[in-house]
């Protein structure tokens, strides 16, 4: 055997071995076992890490398209002078694309079927559509664009049975002082208003869906006599920007009482349980590849006694042992290909149906969206396939090494 053929004489070998029908068949049931077991193994770890990105990336939108990439508060009063500080944040962060300035509130909502607390938001309509997704996220109706008009998101407009073109009945506390100023304050009476309902949002997040409404700015510090001022800025940065770069300098340059967050400091400990989730999951699900590598090696271990004979004789024609090495190393490898390809190609199939049938539904209050969504990540998906090879011919060896140094003698005791 020249050295010049070896290559094309061990995978001849190799593919002769794996497809032989002289065994009883139940050598290739095995081969076929391993395969699946392989085919699984990247199938699961395909599937599972491409729906916890497609969670977090669903999450991650929800956050940075009510908030904007990075997001500017007063810890105390809302702040005079909104336009003053908008010009003081483009200048702390010239790359910002778009700000938006706002005002949060808290009040009550009643509809035609029951109330439910609002965090009713003042918002620009000039200015909101650049900063953040809200527009995008109307699925009925329109923004606000006069006094008394209101924007309920869709968990909410639900509970107390709004829709547009409903009128509904906001409810504010009012803070009556007791005496001078710097004495204790009581709850006056409550201040009632009438809102016309001209949109509903899905805002892609149970927490903000349950419970955000929006109204114009304008009419949002009147109601609460709060005149010029905001108490929020949302701040739109462009792609790929360090926005926790960008919130530790806003906040190092404004000081008290402002803070500055950016998205992923908004649900910090959300996004570490899922990062850490998606890492054991990945580790326990790991391990169902290396059994289809223990599997591989005890079909490599019972194909090297069922073909004792046959390595005999191409020992004893001038078989060397390293082409020995690589016929089993080779046949190790087919199963590891055929499985990885297997399991990468319906997953990625799996994956394609979940996306665009929204197959599977969730209970929104429990993980903050309402159906599981699916993101492929092409490097983890590479990865997933380099990892599941590298364990199969790691498995490998250890069968192809035993039939390099298998005398040829041994053969013909299996006789």
């Amino acid at each position: 055997m020249s050295a010049s053929r070896s290559p094309s004489i061990v995978s001849t070998l190799a593919k002769g071995f794996l497809l032989s029908k002289s065994s009883d068949g139940f050598l290739s049931l095995i081969a076929w076992v391993s395969v699946a077991g392989v085919a699984l193994g990247v199938l699961a770890l395909t599937v599972v890490t491409s729906v916890i990105n497609g969670f977090e990336g669903q999450l991650a939108e929800a956050i940075s398209g009510l908030n904007g990439d990075v997001v500017l508060y007063s810890r105390a009063d809302p702040v005079r002078d909104p336009k003053v500080i908008e010009a003081k944040i483009k200048r702390a962060l010239p790359q910002a694309q778009a700000i938006s300035a706002s005002l949060i509130t808290e009040l009550m909502a009643a509809g035609p079927k029951g109330t439910g607390g609002v965090v009713l938001e003042g918002i620009d309509p000039e200015t909101v559509g650049r900063a953040t997704s809200l527009p995008k996220r109307l699925v009925n109706g329109r923004l606000p664009e006069r006094p008394g008009e209101i924007v309920l998101a869709k968990v909410l407009a639900s509970k107390i049975g709004a829709d547009v073109g409903n009128v509904i009945r906001l409810v504010i506390p009012q803070i009556a002082s007791a005496g001078s100023e710097g004495e204790s304050r009581s709850l006056g009476v409550p201040k009632i208003l009438e809102a016309t309902v001209v949109g509903v949002a899905s805002l892609g997040m149970y927490e903000y869906d349950s419970k955000y409404g929006f109204a114009l700015l304008s009419w949002t510090q009147s109601v609460f006599g709060l005149e010029n001022r905001a108490s929020t800025f949302k701040i739109k940065l462009p792609r790929g920007d360090d926005s926790r770069a960008a919130s530790d300098h806003l906040s190092e340059s404004f000081g008290y009482p402002f803070r500055a967050k950016d998205w992923t400091q908004l649900n910090k400990n959300l996004f570490y349980a899922i990062k850490l989730e998606k890492a054991v999951i990945s580790i326990i699900l790991l391990a169902i590849v290396l059994v289809a590598a223990f599997n591989v090696v005890s079909t490599l271990m019972m194909m090297i006694h069922d073909k004792a004979k046959e390595i005999a004789i191409l020992k004893a024609m001038g078989l060397r042992p390293g082409q020995g090495f690589r016929i089993f190393l080779t046949i190790g490898v087919i199963i590891g290909l055929v499985g990885t390809a297997a399991g990468m190609g319906f997953g990625l199939l799996l994956n394609f149906i979940i996306d665009r049938t929204k197959l599977i539904k969730l209970p929104a209050d429990v993980y903050y969206i309402d159906y599981l969504p699916v993101t492929m990540n092409w490097a983890e998906i590479a990865l997933i396939a380099i990892f599941s090879l590298v364990i199969i011919l790691v498995a490998t060896l250890i069968p192809a090494f035993r039939v390099s140094t298998q005398s040829p003698m041994e053969g013909i005791r299996y006789d």
